[in-house]
C-alpha cells in the first residue's frame, strides 16, 4: 500500500510561498554575510499531498552561538526551544535549509549528522552563501532515509520537489 502512495503522491513534495521564500533567501545572505553558513528550520503542516512551509525559525534565534564553528553546531536545548515554537504554533518542522559557501551538495557533517534524524526529513542546501537570488533549481534537496543515508535531488529534480509559488497548492 505505500509503494503505491508513494508512487502516485503528486509532486511538490515541498512548497514555499514566494513572498516567505524571498524572506528566507534575504535572511540566510544576510546573516552569513558572505562569509559564513547561516540556516534555519522550515515550520508548517504536512499533508497527504506534501509540505507547506508558513514561517521559519533561523537557528541563531534559537541559539545565538550556533555558527560560532566553521559549521551549524545547535544544542538540545535549542531543540527544546524549536518544539515549544511548534507547540505553540500547531505547526511541525517540514525541513530545514541552510547554505554553504561553494555548490549545494552536502558535507560529511551534513550527511552523518541530520538536523532532524526521523525518516523522509528534508534538507535543503543553498550554494554560494544564498547570493543573488536562488532558485529551487539552485539548491541540494535531501531527504533523510534514516541509518546516515539520504536520497539526493539536484537540478530539475529540485525544481519538481519544491515549488515556490503565490497561490498555496497544499491548502
Amino acid at each position: 500500500m505505500n509503494f503505491f502512495k508513494v508512487a502516485t503522491t503528486p509532486a511538490p513534495l515541498l512548497e514555499v510561498p514566494a513572498a516567505l521564500w524571498a524572506e528566507l533567501m534575504a535572511h540566510l545572505r544576510e546573516q552569513g554575510a558572505g562569509v559564513r553558513e547561516s540556516g534555519a528550520f522550515l515550520l508548517g503542516c504536512k499533508t497527504d499531498a506534501g509540505r507547506m512551509v508558513k514561517r521559519f525559525m533561523p537557528y541563531e534565534q534559537l541559539q545565538p552561538d550556533a555558527f560560532s564553528n566553521d559549521y551549524v553546531s545547535l544544542k538540545a536545548d535549542s531543540f527544546a526551544k524549536l518544539w515549544e515554537v511548534c507547540r505553540a504554533t500547531g505547526m511541525t518542522v517540514v525541513a530545514d535549509v541552510h547554505t554553504h559557501p561553494f555548490g549545494p551538495g552536502q558535507s560529511r557533517s551534513d550527511r552523518t549528522n541530520p538536523m532532524v534524524a526521523l525518516k523522509d526529513h528534508i534538507a535543503l542546501i543553498v550554494p554560494r552563501f544564498a547570493k543573488g537570488n536562488p532558485r529551487p533549481r539552485d539548491l541540494g534537496l535531501y531527504v533523510y532515509q534514516g541509518n546516515h543515508q539520504w536520497a539526493s535531488y539536484s537540478g530539475s529534480d529540485v525544481g519538481r520537489l519544491l515549488r515556490v509559488t503565490n497561490a498555496g497548492v497544499f491548502q
